[in-house]
């Protein structure tokens, strides 16, 4: 090895530095909307019923085909709304699975409360279907937001390294078979009220 550099010329031995930092250097990243985007005609901040419909005319499949769970008695759902609430809606058939999680809205809105904040659609592994996952993905929402070993697209990227999003920001990310679309803000605002509801004065 020795021998070899000092067989090369002066002036590469002299850039061989900066090519290996460059080769290192971190990657562009570009900001995304990622609220704007959609899985399966379903978006983020939508209600039950509108994801419902989506899912229905996306799958061409009748309401009955949609599973829905509902809050229990103890879970947050149910503690801000006052009744028991559709917390996510699956749609599973032939290994295609589609679900759709939700939060409840706060401040409370009776007409709508409660909004989608993570859906998650995949489909059954094999190497194939894991390429055309990935190309897929970039074709329908465009060039992804910096480099890494899968597809990711970030409100707010990492602007350092130049690999993944900054915490608690929308994104979409593809990794295998499985696409996941998440904006944080419905998780963070239901805490923060609960956290309100719990504040108390110290009396001693």
């Amino acid at each position: 090895m020795k021998n070899y550099l000092s067989a090369l010329p002066s002036a590469l031995l002299i850039a061989l530095p900066c090519l290996v930092s460059s080769a290192h250097a971190a990657q562009p990243v570009r900001a995304v909307d990622v609220r704007s985007f959609d899985v399966a005609g379903v978006k983020t901040g939508m209600g039950v019923e509108e994801a419902r419909a989506a899912m229905q005319k996306n799958f061409g499949v009748s309401a009955d085909k949609i599973r829905a769970s509902t809050s229990s008695n103890n879970q947050v759902a149910t503690i801000i709304t006052g009744s028991q609430q559709i917390q996510t809606l699956v749609y599973d058939q032939n290994g295609t699975r589609m679900q759709v999680s939700f939060e409840p809205r706060v401040p409370y809105d009776k007409n709508n409360p409660m909004a989608a904040s993570l859906i998650t659609y995949e489909i059954p592994w094999t190497k194939e279907n894991e390429t055309s996952m990935k190309e897929a993905a970039i074709a329908k929402y465009g060039p992804i937001s910096s480099g890494g070993m899968n597809p990711v697209w970030c409100e707010k990227p990492m602007p350092t390294s130049g690999m993944g999003c900054e915490t608690d920001t929308a994104s979409l990310t593809v990794g295998s078979t499985t696409l996941k679309l998440y904006d944080p803000d419905w998780h963070n605002a239901v805490w923060k009220y609960m956290n309100q509801q719990k504040a108390t004065k110290p009396q001693f």
